[in-house]
């Protein structure tokens, strides 16, 4: 029989492990301390790292409702066993468990990041900004483009299948010397509020999200170029 291990998660990681509930349903959660994640469409992968250190693997179907779970007892703490885990707390006993790890949809092991060839930085209030601009404009692109080198960047939410859309854009931070134009959809950029270094693979179409004060990342496809 296994040793049971017990442990408590810290509001910083419930609040990780929030975020990575909306890029993905499930997740496969490794030994160690650090939590990986990728969405269903394979275009988003997230990485971060944390306080504890998890004792075993073990997969959550419903990460959403795990959580959930978890705030049915006051100061809830996790024990591990081989095929479930119990959450104490309160007085309260519950028996969770473990999702096969076979029907999850989970990083591989190794990701070989591509070469990127812009920086940008993009501050919380920028990004919170143009996000709600486009919940409220329901414009689902998001792009943040230079039109010359000697120009400051921009970032801007529209309708890029419509040409008349209404639109909105706030300037960025850049280290470009040359034009560029990047799009993404809205709705792929579920990263943790913050401020963010983000770097572009203008080959790949690939870009690295690094948030400046906490340790998680994400990496996030953009959409091909509109004609």
């Amino acid at each position: 029989m296994s040793r049971r291990v017990k442990m408590k998660l810290s509001s910083e990681t419930i609040d990780v492990l929030k975020n990575f509930s909306n890029i993905n349903q499930n997740i496969l959660i490794k030994e160690g301390d650090k939590v990986r994640t990728m969405s269903t469409m394979k275009n988003i992968l997230a990485q971060a790292s944390i306080t504890e250190a998890f004792p075993r693997d073990f997969g959550i179907y419903d990460l959403t409702e795990f959580l959930g779970v978890m705030s049915l007892v006051g100061d809830p703490e996790l024990e591990f066993n081989d095929s479930y885990l119990t959450i104490n707390g309160g007085g309260a006993k519950i028996k969770y468990f473990f999702s096969d790890p076979s029907i999850l949809i989970s990083p591989p092991d190794t990701f070989n990041a591509p070469d990127t060839d812009v920086q940008l930085n993009i501050s919380q209030d920028t990004l919170s900004n143009v996000l709600k601009a486009s919940a409220v404009m329901q414009l689902p692109d998001v792009v943040i483009n230079k039109i010359q080198g000697d120009v400051p960047a921009t970032v801007s939410v529209a309708d890029l299948k419509n040409p008349t859309s209404n639109s909105f854009s706030e300037k960025i931070d850049d280290r470009a010397t040359e034009a560029f134009n990047f799009n993404f959809k809205a709705e792929n950029l579920k990263v943790i509020p913050g401020n963010y270094d983000v770097s572009v693979s203008s080959q790949a179409l690939v870009s690295h999200w690094t948030n400046t004060v906490k340790d998680v990342d994400y990496w996030i496809a953009l959409e091909q170029p509109s004609d």
